[in-house]
């Protein structure tokens, strides 16, 4: 037996200095000496590179890291390039666990604008169309958006959302169910869908208005269309009235809705009111948005002329 083992540690040993010997006759060779400075760099690259993609940076969520990181530095920097962004301050999500983030939808590039403006990762509820493209399908599984049809009645959807917000991640939603070209001058009806979920989900509900962006439908469009995009957040929503007990059923979902909704009017008129002040230009609401403002109800009816009324349609 000790001279099988001898005989093995002899042939261990050949095989050591046989390849370290290839190695040594690798490492002189004169084609690697040329390409050695290559090398290094390229090595320098990654030990400086690779850091920063796969460790979160300070500030951001655990959940953006790797490739999503690098997206999230390309959009960010496309964001405010191309569509000069900018935000009244990052999203007020928390830094860990469930949330709704809900705005108003003017454009397709809405979602961009609103991960830019946020520290953790954002999988959007996104039309089933786009999902499906070929070229969008790997970034949405990556970022995980949640496929949406347009009929209104997509149960798997709102399972899905659901799902989501029990994993702990922050899923948004645009309440109006569809684009609004106009750049935030306008806003439209809320849908019930957004309340149904916040009412099962029991999470945090963050409101945001999106103004200034590009006044299509047309993603691609949006996409080249320079633009003047603006962001305002606003603290999260009380539904504190909308007890856990209470029927789930259709006055309460329009309630809700309502309350939704307004949260986001209000912070319209927060965003159009503060670049009057600096222009020193008086805010121009319509009627409706003035008698849901409780300061303006404080200060009576407000007044419009009759030709103006017919231009509001008031």
């Amino acid at each position: 037996m000790p001279r099988t083992e001898n005989r093995a540690v002899g042939t261990t040993g050949s095989r050591l200095v046989g390849e370290s010997g290839g190695l040594a006759s690798w490492l002189t060779d004169r084609r690697v000496h040329r390409m050695s400075p290559w090398v290094l760099l390229l090595l320098s690259f990654l030990v400086l590179f690779l850091p920063w993609v796969l460790v979160p940076s300070r500030g951001t969520s655990p959940e953006i890291f790797g490739v999503i990181r690098v997206l999230w530095r390309l959009n960010l920097w496309y964001c405010h390039v191309v569509h000069r962004l900018h935000s009244s301050a990052p999203a007020p999500l928390p830094a860990r666990g469930a949330a709704i983030l809900i705005a108003n939808h003017t454009c397709g590039i809405d979602h961009m604008l609103l991960q830019a403006a946020s520290r953790r990762l954002l999988g959007f509820m996104i039309a089933k169309e786009f999902y499906d493209f070929w070229v969008c399908r790997p970034f949405c599984r990556m970022i995980g958006c949640i496929p949406v049809r347009r009929d209104g009645r997509d149960l798997a959807a709102l399972r899905a959302a659901l799902r989501a917000l029990e994993e702990g991640r922050v899923v948004p939603i645009f309440p109006e169910g569809k684009i609004l070209p106009t750049s935030g001058r306008e806003l439209g009806e809320g849908k019930s869908g957004v309340a149904f979920i916040a009412l099962h989900a029991r999470v945090p509900v963050v409101p945001a208005y999106i103004r200034g962006t590009p006044e299509t439908k047309n993603v691609w469009k949006a996409l080249i269309t320079p633009s003047r995009a603006r962001i305002v957040f606003g603290a999260p929503i009380d539904l504190s009235e909308f007890p856990p007990d209470l029927p789930i059923d259709r006055p309460t979902l329009a309630a809700v809705t309502e309350r939704l909704m307004d949260a986001i009017r209000d912070l319209r008129l927060t965003s159009l009111g503060s670049d009057d002040e600096r222009g020193g230009r008086a805010v121009s609401v319509s009627s409706a948005e003035a008698h849901r403002d409780p300061r303006r109800l404080e200060c009576g009816p407000v007044e419009i002329p009759g030709d103006l009324s017919a231009h509001l349609g008031a």
